[in-house]
């Protein structure tokens, strides 16, 4: 019932927003981005997907599963492809990673599980944190998003019960999370590097928003830029959009127009944050996929 009323609140918000959209005013906002921006956010997306490789590459040495940096950047693409396709922000495509690290490093399924565990809890633990912080602030300016507070919580609550219930039949899952957990413990200056770097990579997209928004509104307010953008990808996450679409840009446009925006330069902003941040990663993911297949395609034949 209450996902049905939150689908209803985004897709009024969103209605809302289309009816008022001038396709030439937002043009003008977008064609106002100076090149040496559009550039630059280039870059640093580049160096977001890097930087989230290393990650991801790092926790599987160090747990001992045997993997190349360009293997796992592979394997990172796909999920990647498989986020953009299935609702919510996240969800299938930590499954499509779990299964194509099973298969790439000839793991079992609990330890490929595993695996993915461990990354979330490093960057969701900093994302959360961060969501925490971004709502303190944006409730304290606008009280009626408490609604979308609340339905968090529950939708945390649930998910914490559901894990409680099921931990009898997860039983090999919780085994190898331990085991992957008892590895990192020895390590306190790699899991401190690890947090270090989930940190880096979230504290980027609200830099890549602040570009965005001093090209068309100089002298905003940097902690409400972070907020925003922090709320606009929790909402993301609410299983209910294709990568979160929809949902993502009502909520960040929204809060734009309510800081003072013009909705047309809102909307400039919302659409060229989302194309450097989803569809340019889903780009470069399906550009990336194809040449290691067509490298390692051409590996084999040389081979033989």
């Amino acid at each position: 019932m209450k996902k049905k009323i939150l689908l209803a609140v985004l897709l009024l918000l969103l209605i809302v927003v289309l009816l008022n959209i001038d396709i030439r005013g937002t043009m003008h906002s977008i064609a106002q981005i100076s090149l040496w921006v559009v550039f630059l956010l280039i870059g640093l997306q580049i160096l977001t997907q890097v930087l989230v490789n290393l990650q991801w590459f790092s926790i599987a040495r160090t747990t001992g599963i045997e993997i190349s940096f360009l293997a796992m950047l592979n394997v990172n693409s796909q999920g990647a492809v498989v986020d953009s396709i299935t609702p919510g922000v996240k969800f299938g495509g930590e499954v499509t990673r779990a299964m194509r690290l099973q298969k790439v490093c000839d793991i079992s399924t609990e330890q490929s599980a595993a695996l993915v565990t461990l990354q979330k809890v490093f960057s969701m633990s900093v994302f959360l944190l961060f969501c925490i912080i971004s709502a303190v602030l944006l409730l304290s300016e606008m009280p009626y998003l408490w609604l979308f507070a609340l339905g968090f919580a529950v939708l945390i609550a649930i998910v914490c019960v559901a894990l409680i219930l099921l931990r009898k039949k997860i039983k090999g899952y919780v085994a190898a999370l331990k085991e992957s957990f008892a590895a990192l413990r020895s390590k306190p200056k790699f899991c401190a590097l690890m947090a270090v770097l989930s940190v880096l990579i979230w504290g980027i997209y609200p830099v890549k928003l602040l570009i965005l928004t001093s090209e068309l509104m100089p002298g905003v307010d940097i902690l409400f830029i972070a907020s925003t953008t922090f709320a606009a990808y929790l909402v993301a996450l609410v299983p209910i959009f294709p990568g979160g679409v929809g949902g993502f840009e009502g909520t960040m446009s929204g809060l734009l127009v309510a800081a003072g925006f013009v909705l047309n330069d809102a909307l400039a902003v919302t659409v060229v944050f989302r194309f450097f941040t989803f569809w340019f990663v889903l780009f470069l993911s399906l550009v990336f996929i194809g040449v290691y297949k067509a490298a390692r395609s051409r590996g084999d034949r040389s081979r033989s």
